[in-house]
């Protein structure tokens, strides 16, 4: 028996698991039940015994994708069609040495006139501010020269070579909730730490560590391509049925 996340689990349950939980178009036809537990089974049964190394009953498999399902539905993982349509019709651009500056807010207004002069020639920027301190993004060569025109004694912590992933959405995502929910969510489930997440208009910015950068990418591609299928999928059922 295999324990997953406080759950006991079988040996076909912990191969069902893993592959579901390794196809996002999967796992939502699952958690909007508009799949067919038996006809599931019967496709996965030659992959599942495959795995485990010896005959595996389509009944044992079902009943493993039963139990996928009720815990999707417990920690509440199926999404709007809003929010699919929105990541559908998201794009990805990745950022590689980057390097994120947190420095005392009350140094914040001796950065803006330097941050205005690195602006032209920097080749990623973006700046947060909260009540105690700033966040400054910067790609490296920028960061450098950044750094030597602020007082150490305001810069509060310095993390270097970094990625950032940005998610370039449509408009529709200012007024769609769930959306940054969602991706952060789908980074976590796959053991990915973000460092850094900020919103700007239709961009999401988020920076990992440069070793988790092309595994964040894949998933989220994935993830935007299970959307686009998703859609055509629930298209498809809503004009069978009108």
């Amino acid at each position: 028996m295999i324990t997953v996340t406080g759950v006991t689990m079988s040996s076909t349950s912990q191969t069902v698991y893993e592959i579901i939980s390794g196809d996002p178009i999967l796992q939502q036809c699952i958690a909007r039940d508009i799949i067919n537990f038996t006809k599931l089974a019967k496709k996965l049964k030659p992959i599942v015994s495959q795995i485990l190394g010896h005959d595996t009953s389509i009944e044992s498999i079902k009943m493993a994708l039963i139990r996928y399902a009720y815990r999707l539905i417990e920690e509440g993982y199926t999404i709007g069609k809003e929010v699919l349509a929105i990541l559908a019709r998201s794009s990805i651009e990745l950022r590689t040495g980057i390097t994120i500056i947190t420095i005392r807010s009350k140094a914040f207004h001796i950065s803006i006139p330097i941050l205005t002069k690195l602006a032209i020639k920097s080749r990623f920027i973006a700046v947060m501010q909260s009540i105690t301190t700033a966040t400054i993004v910067l790609d490296n060569d920028t960061a450098d020269e950044f750094i030597k025109n602020i007082d150490n004694n305001d810069i509060i912590y310095v993390q270097r070579d970094q990625a950032a992933i940005v998610i370039v959405s449509p408009e529709d995502i200012m007024y769609t909730p769930g959306v940054i929910a969602y991706i952060s969510n789908i980074l976590a489930q796959n053991s990915i730490n973000i460092i850094h997440i900020e919103s700007c208009y239709t961009d999401t910015i988020i920076i990992v560590s440069r070793g988790d950068i092309q595994k964040a990418f894949d998933i989220l591609m994935r993830y935007i391509d299970a959307a686009k299928k998703m859609l055509e999928i629930e298209n498809r059922a809503t004009r069978s049925h009108s």
